[in-house]
């Protein structure tokens, strides 16, 4: 086991202990458990040299004069599961008091405060430095904004004329009997009371040679339509 100097309070040392392992064994090494001597700044560091493991505990060390520092006992798990942990160990430690010997400690005033560090003064080069890049940025959005060119909006939706009487008997007499029950069937197609009159053209729609019924059809069903729906 080996350490390094005479630190003085408040430095780091490096604490050095080489255990016996089996090749392949898993070593744990606890921290030490008086903080008041000394305290882990890193975990412990492992390595393994030949035949046995080097732990290596680097700690921060705060108590004056000659103190006794115990190093938890390592624990070491062989390949087949057991577990051994090992004694205790013992490092003695000399460390040096940064205050002034020829004082007793209770004697010793604090030092005073140091004055206030006055902060620099405040600057624009911040902006500007960012303004330029922010106005380049808004420049290309505009460019590319332009580029892509005003949104056309989608044309509107063409308004179908309503169905009327009219409507029905010209395209009867255009030879579109077909045409006129089709319309017929759409705009009853909600109807409850035109039921039966829907079951009927569905009949004949699409049989050859019927134009006659159809036509008879497309007149029965003029008088269903509403006054609002015959416009």
């Amino acid at each position: 086991m080996t350490s390094q100097g005479e630190p003085t309070v408040g430095d780091t040392i490096t604490i050095v202990r080489r255990v016996a392992a089996p090749p392949g064994a898993v070593v744990q090494a606890p921290a030490p458990s008086d903080s008041s001597i000394a305290t882990l700044v890193v975990p412990p560091a492992i390595a393994r040299e030949g035949d046995s493991v080097r732990i290596a505990y680097t700690v921060a060390v705060w108590a004056p004069g000659h103190s006794d520092l115990v190093l938890p006992g390592a624990i070491i798990i062989d390949p087949r599961g057991r577990v051994d942990t090992l004694a205790d160990a013992h490092v003695g430690l000399d460390v040096q008091s940064v205050l002034p010997a020829a004082k007793s400690p209770t004697t010793i005033a604090p030092a005073r405060p140091r004055a206030w560090v006055q902060g620099r003064d405040r600057s624009l080069m911040p902006f500007a430095f960012w303004i330029p890049l922010v106005l380049l940025g808004l420049g290309v959005l505009h460019w590319l904004w332009r580029r892509r060119g005003p949104s056309i909006p989608p044309p509107p939706r063409p308004v179908l004329p309503s169905l009327t009487g009219a409507r029905l008997e010209a395209w009867l007499a255009a030879g579109e009997p077909r045409l006129a029950l089709e319309h017929l069937e759409h705009h009853l197609r909600l109807r409850s009371d035109c039921d039966d009159w829907r079951r009927r053209a569905e009949l004949v729609r699409f049989a050859s040679g019927n134009d006659d019924a159809i036509a008879v059809l497309v007149h029965e069903a003029l008088p269903l339509l509403s006054r609002e729906e015959m416009g």
